[in-house]
């Protein structure tokens, strides 16, 4: 570069034609000539010498740029080649992290939504228990465990059972799903739940329970228990064949469930037995099983409230059993109360739905037939004394011999207007059949007055 730099600056300085020109100068002589004269100096060699010079400065500097940029390609092409296997793996890195947060989402939603599936359970589950303790009845509480059976095990069939009254049947008192049990009543010792006091699962053809029609699908029993008591069973059907061998799980998993349930549902009825026979015990009368005055009372004010928003009549019919102290004196207090229970369930057998038969106190009994007209109770009246004729009474291996029935009758609104004074007006005429030579049925009169006669 120097060189070409010094060359450029003598031509700039330089014209050229007056090198071409002009004369050359004197040549000085050499001291070096073999002659003895000295060499005259060539411009353009020294042009020519310095060109050559340049051109292999140049071709030195092109070798060196050429031997770098081979350099530069080798550096280049490693670095890519690394940066490929970096991406490469850094791909395989991110594909496994991909799938690890896939499959823990995976979980993840798997748990969510069995956490979702146990709340609703545990919610159903505090549901049904909040609605068994409300109820007063046991057909509220049954009509409730079938709502939330068909809830938690959708598609699933099945039943509760529960000892009858002797315990010696069970009865289905709640059923669901679109294959409910056929039959309705078996005896206990059909059931390997109640016979073990523990759950049965049926998977197949093992040990299945007679009352269970069938074997293709799979059957589970639990047994009720509520205080150490069997009360009844539980009973659920898959809705997946015995051949599913996945449905083996999923049954047994509904049976955790079902296990739960059936101690809360055992407990339910043990408490709804509980309240139901207290308050059979404050309403209804102990020996007769009638319902008591205090029931009566109660009744009867709200069947007159009811007759009077339909505009309708409701007759009272007071009865008494004649020379009833006889039995008393005869029999003891024992023959008497056999009298008193066998009028009891008499009377309960008589009387329609809609009807209240009540024992009023002593020997004395009250019916409440609602809607009832004066025509239509005095006929009833008239066959109840007839049949009552015709009961025989056993104790103690003897016959008591018949009884026989003196009845008032009174209608509302023909003969009172009030509760109170409609019993009343039954008991006048109960009064006058008494005097009247007792047996035999008398309606009220309403011109004598509600003041009833010395009772004889």
């Amino acid at each position: 570069m120097t060189t070409w730099r010094k060359i450029a600056a003598a031509m700039n300085e330089t014209d050229t034609t007056q090198v071409l020109c002009a004369e050359p100068p004197p040549v000085k002589p050499s001291a070096a000539g073999p002659a003895g004269q000295s060499r005259p100096r060539d411009p353009f060699g020294d042009l020519a010498a310095d060109f050559g010079s340049m051109a292999a400065e140049l071709k030195n500097q092109q070798d060196k740029l050429l031997s770098y940029g081979r350099q530069l390609e080798a550096i280049l092409s490693d670095r890519t080649a690394e940066l490929a296997r970096e991406k490469a793996n850094l791909e395989i890195s991110v594909a496994e992290r991909t799938a690890q947060l896939n499959a823990a989402n995976d979980v993840l939603r798997d748990q969510a939504a069995m956490l979702s599936l146990r709340n609703r359970e545990v919610t159903l589950l505090g549901r049904m228990n909040d609605f068994l303790q409300s109820s007063t009845t046991e057909a509220e509480a049954y009509s409730v465990i079938s709502d939330t059976m068909t809830l938690l095990f959708p598609g699933d069939s099945g039943a509760v059972f529960v000892l009858n009254a002797s315990r010696d049947m069970l009865q289905a008192t709640a059923a669901w799903g679109p294959l409910p049990p056929s039959r309705r009543m078996f005896p206990p010792n059909e059931c390997w739940a109640h016979r073990r006091g523990q759950v049965h699962l049926a998977l197949g053809h093992e040990q299945r329970c007679l009352h269970v029609a069938g074997d293709e699908r799979i059957s589970v029993c639990l047994p009720l228990l509520a205080q150490g008591e069997t009360l009844g069973i539980l009973h659920l059907l898959d809705c997946a064949p015995t051949s599913d061998t996945a449905a083996a799980g999923r049954t047994a998993e509904k049976g955790k469930l079902a296990k739960i349930l059936a101690d809360n549902i055992g407990l339910g009825i043990a408490n709804l037995k509980l309240r139901e026979s207290m308050r059979n015990l404050s309403i209804r009368d102990p020996l007769t099983g009638l319902f008591n005055r205090r029931y009566m009372e109660e009744a009867l004010a709200l069947e007159l409230h009811r007759s009077k928003r339909n505009a309708a009549q409701l007759a009272v019919i007071m009865i008494d059993i004649d020379h009833f102290k006889r039995f008393n004196d005869n029999f003891g207090h024992d023959g008497g109360d056999a009298v008193l229970r066998s009028l009891g369930n008499f009377l309960k057998n008589q009387v329609r739905g809609s009807d209240i038969a009540c024992r009023y106190g002593g020997e004395e009994f009250i019916l409440i037939l609602s809607p009832s007209t004066a025509e239509g109770a005095r006929l009833r009246a008239e066959k109840i004394r007839a049949d009552a004729a015709q009961l025989s009474v056993d104790h103690a291996g003897r016959d008591l011999g018949a009884i026989t029935l003196s009845m008032g009758v009174a209608v509302f609104p023909d003969h009172a207007s009030e509760a109170a004074a409609t019993v009343k007006a039954a008991d006048v005429a109960l009064y006058q059949a008494k005097s009247g030579g007792r047996n035999r049925v008398v309606m009220f009169a309403p011109e004598t007055g509600l003041d009833p006669p010395q009772r004889p």
